[in-house]
C-alpha cells in the first residue's frame, strides 16, 4: 500500500470522479454553507451545517414573526452530527433582506404587497429546489409552526416529516390564552412581597377587561402581546432564568459565524404586513390540518403560558398521523429550556423507520 497520506487522497479523489460519486461519503465530509442568494425576487439568506451531505435534511422555520434563525444556532449543533440542518432567515427576517415601511403602524398596502403567505411558502420551496433537496423534515416553532401547517399541507412531496414547536396554529385562541395566563399571573403578583411585582400587577391589571372587550382584530393582538412581553420571563419559560443564559449562547454562536448582532435584531415589519395581507391578527390554520399527510411530531412546553399544551393536544388530534410530546419544566423554547430532551425526541422521530 501507498504509505504516502496525499498520493491516497488523489487516488481517492479520482476514484471518486470516475465512478461519479461525491466525496462525503467517502471522507465524512463536513457541510458548511453560507448563501445569500436572489430567490422569488428577494434576497434571502441561509446557513447549512452537517456532517455528511448524504444524511436527512432539517429545515428550520424560525418563529416571529420577524425574528431570524440565529437563535436555533446553539441548540442545532447538537443534530447536525445525524441531520443537515438548514438556518433559513425568512424574507425581511436576519440576514435576509429587511422590509422596510415608511409607516409602521399604518403600512402602504404598495409596500406590504409581496410580503404574502403564498411568497414565504415560496421562497420555502425555492431554498429547497435551490439545495437540490428531494424532500426534508420541517421544523417549525411558534410563528415558524403556523407556516410550516401551511407548507407541509401545499408541498405534500417535499416534506418528509414536520416537527410542531410550541406552534401557532389560532390567533384568537391565542390571543385568549395569553389573557387568561395574565390575569392569573397578575392575581399571583398581587400577592407577591416583591414590590415591583406588585407594582407590574397594578400596572396591567385594570387593562384585562379592555383587552378581552376588543373585537378580532390588530388592536386586540397588539394589546394581547403587550401582555405577553410585560410578563415575558413567567409567560415564555417555567425558569425564567434560562432566557439569559440561552442569550449568552447565541451571542457566542453569533462571535463564531462572524454575524453582528444588529443583522439579526427582530423585526415588527413582518407581522404589520401579515396582518394586511393573510389576516395574521384573525389568522386560524385549523381547517389546513387534515391537509397534512406527512409523519408530524407536536412538541409542546407543559409550562408554555402563550401555547399551551391543550392548543397541543388540538392540533395532534387534527393531524392523522402524529404523535404528542409533553416536555415538563418548559414554556415555549424547549431548545433553550430541555435541550437534551428535545434532542433526543427530534432525532428519535427522523430516525424512526
Amino acid at each position: 500500500m501507498n504509505s504516502n497520506p496525499a498520493a491516497y487522497v488523489r487516488c481517492l479523489i479520482s476514484i471518486s470522479l470516475l465512478l461519479g460519486m461525491g466525496l462525503g461519503p467517502l471522507l465524512g465530509a463536513s457541510l458548511d454553507q453560507d448563501y445569500l442568494e436572489k430567490i422569488n425576487g428577494t434576497q434571502l439568506h441561509f446557513r447549512v451545517r452537517g456532517q455528511d451531505p448524504s444524511n436527512p435534511y432539517l429545515l428550520i422555520l424560525h418563529g416571529g414573526p420577524g425574528f431570524s434563525a440565529h437563535m436555533f444556532y446553539p441548540w442545532g449543533k447538537s443534530v447536525e452530527g445525524s441531520l443537515n440542518v438548514v438556518y433559513l432567515d425568512q424574507r425581511g427576517c436576519g440576514q435576509s433582506t429587511r422590509l422596510v415601511l415608511k409607516n409602521l403602524t399604518q403600512p402602504d398596502p404598495g409596500e406590504t404587497r409581496d410580503y404574502t403567505m403564498d411568497n414565504l411558502l415560496k421562497d420555502v420551496e425555492e431554498v429547497r429546489r435551490f439545495l437540490k433537496v428531494k424532500d426534508w423534515y420541517v421544523l417549525g416553532h411558534s410563528w415558524g409552526g403556523m407556516l410550516g401547517i401551511n407548507y407541509v399541507s401545499t408541498h405534500p412531496d417535499s416534506a418528509r416529516g414536520f416537527i410542531f414547536v410550541d406552534g401557532l396554529l389560532s390567533q384568537p385562541q391565542t390571543q385568549v390564552a395569553i389573557l387568561d395566563f395574565s390575569e392569573k399571573q397578575i392575581a399571583q403578583d398581587e400577592q407577591s412581597a416583591d414590590p415591583k411585582l406588585k407594582q407590574r400587577a397594578q400596572m396591567l391589571k385594570p387593562y384585562i377587561p379592555y383587552a378581552r372587550g376588543l373585537p378580532a382584530g390588530p388592536a386586540r393582538l397588539m394589546s394581547s402581546m403587550q401582555f405577553a412581553m410585560s410578563q415575558f420571563n413567567e409567560m415564555y419559560y417555567a425558569d425564567g432564568t434560562v432566557g439569559a443564559a440561552y442569550n449568552e449562547q447565541i451571542r457566542k454562536a453569533l462571535s463564531g459565524y462572524q454575524v453582528p448582532v444588529s443583522a439579526i435584531a427582530p423585526a415588527n415589519e413582518p407581522a404589520m404586513a401579515l396582518i394586511q395581507t393573510a389576516n395574521y391578527a384573525t389568522r386560524d390554520d385549523s381547517s389546513k390540518l387534515p391537509k397534512i399527510k406527512c409523519r408530524t411530531l407536536v412538541i409542546n412546553g407543559r409550562q408554555d403560558g402563550l401555547i399551551t399544551p391543550a392548543a397541543a393536544q388540538a392540533v395532534q388530534k387534527g393531524i392523522a398521523n402524529s404523535d404528542l410530546l409533553l416536555i415538563d419544566r418548559c414554556g415555549h423554547f424547549p431548545f433553550a429550556e430541555q435541550p437534551d430532551a428535545f434532542t433526543q425526541a427530534v432525532l428519535k422521530f427522523v430516525t424512526a423507520p
